[in-house]
Parts: C-alpha cells; structure tokens; sequence
C-alpha cells in the first residue's frame, strides 16, 4: 500500500542518513517525507517538484528526452517507444534548469541517460541504442546551457565516426549528424 511504502522509504531514509550518506530514489519517493540531504531522480513531471518542496535535490532523466532504451522515431527496430520516439537532437536539445516548472539550476545535482535493457539482448543493441545519444546526455551534464550549441555537437560527433568504425561500436547513424 501508499503507507507502507512511505514507511519503508522514511525507513530507509533515516539508516542511510545515519551512517552519513544519502538516499537517492526514483522520483516517487516524493510521496515520502524527504530530507533535505535526499535526492530524487527526476523521470516524469508529475511528482519530481514535491522533492524540490521538500528541500531535496534531483538527478534529471526525463523520459522524454534522455531515455536512452527509446526508439529513435518509428522505424527503429530497437527499443520502445512508451515515453518517446527520441532523435539525437531531442536528447541535446533541452536545458535541465529549465525544463521543469518550479526547478532551477540550484534543485540539481546531475543528469542521468538510463538504458533499461529488458529489451536489450546484447552489447550490439545495448550501443545502438546508447551512440550517439549518450555524447549528448554527457555534454548536457558538464557544460552549461549558455556554451551549447546544436550545430557545433553534431559535428564533433560526427567526428567520433572513425574511431567507432574502427573500434566496431554499432552506433545509430543519425540522419541529424553529418557523418
């Protein structure tokens, strides 16, 4: 039930917070009492705001944008399609800081790209899935907004291309990118 799990969560909460780390819990631990020393990850809208109510901070890894277990648009073989059909651009193309009402920069502590993998069979899968999204979910973590620039990441992942030929990665060949 609803209470059991808060129980279990505020549980949690307090032996972790005891030995002095800290909880991190997919957003619906907001139904929870959170500490301001928790963090929840941020994958859908609706409850991810209650944390930043409650003082705790978030790991942004919206569905939409960075799941990288998505179809690339509808004739993709690989992956699913529940949350979005999400092409490179859609993945680059978003400001953590922004994209949330209620949560600003100072609420966030990273960006998370999640490969669920219960449709993942192999490595093969698992990179086409991953390539080249996961340069994009990197850069949106450690440059900030105002240094991005579509135009300037599709080319230097385009330049990434020999080296992953060469090591045999099976990324996905992006009709965004100019290979």
């Amino acid at each position: 039930t609803r209470d059991q799990y808060v129980r279990f969560v505020e549980k949690a909460q307090d032996i972790v917070t005891k030995y002095g780390k800290k909880m991190v819990g997919w957003e619906e631990i907001t139904k929870a009492r959170l500490r301001p020393t928790s963090i929840a990850q941020q994958w859908k809208s609706d409850s991810a705001t209650a944390a930043v109510t409650q003082g705790a901070k978030l790991i942004m890894s919206p569905a939409d944008r960075i799941y990288l277990d998505m179809k690339y648009n509808s004739s993709t073989e690989l992956g699913l399609d529940w949350a979005a059909q999400i092409e490179v651009r859609q993945s680059y193309d978003w400001d953590p800081a922004t994209y949330m009402k209620g949560v600003n920069e100072s609420n966030i502590v990273g960006v998370e790209g999640p490969l669920w993998s219960e449709t993942v069979r192999n490595i093969t899968a698992a990179e086409y899935l991953i390539m080249p999204r996961l340069t994009a979910v990197a850069e949106i973590g450690w440059t900030p907004q105002s240094a991005r620039s579509w135009e300037s990441f599709r080319t230097r992942v385009a330049a990434h291309a020999p080296r992953w030929n060469y090591l045999g990665v099976n990324f996905y060949r992006s009709p965004q990118i100019p290979w």
